[in-house]
């Protein structure tokens, strides 16, 4: 009887470090995914910072455009939500099929009710 417990209890005990070793590289797998998917958004902000000052350098140089025309712009469209808080407020009007008139689904480009293709705003939220 002593023997099946004994039995019993290491084969428990190999089960759980079988069950903590498999978590240990699940885990691992998934910080090394989440650190992959870090790079990506960080070249991404990159290349976008890049053309964002392209585009102003452009504005500037071609326009005419200067610092304080982008600072109201850019405090014009923070201040939509009615807070001067950085960032852009999320859209809570779903827009409404130019089609049937009623009202968009989510982020599809087509209306669910009627089919109509709609082009959105690509600055929505």
């Amino acid at each position: 009887m002593l023997d099946a417990l004994l039995f019993a209890s290491a084969v428990n005990r190999a089960a759980t470090k079988n069950q903590s070793s498999l978590a240990g590289k699940q885990a691992s797998r998934v910080a090394t995914d989440v650190r992959h998917q870090t790079e990506y958004i960080k070249s991404d902000v990159e290349k976008l910072f890049m053309i964002t000052e392209a585009l102003w350098t452009i504005l500037k140089e071609q326009h005419g455009y200067t610092e304080d025309d982008l600072i109201a712009r850019v405090e014009a469209i923070d201040m939509r939500d009615g807070v001067l808080d950085g960032r852009v407020a999320k859209s809570a009007v779903k827009p409404d099929c130019p089609e049937c008139g009623r009202k968009l689904m989510g982020r599809r480009p087509v209306c669910l009710y009627c089919g109509t293709e709609v082009i959105l705003d690509p600055f929505s939220r």
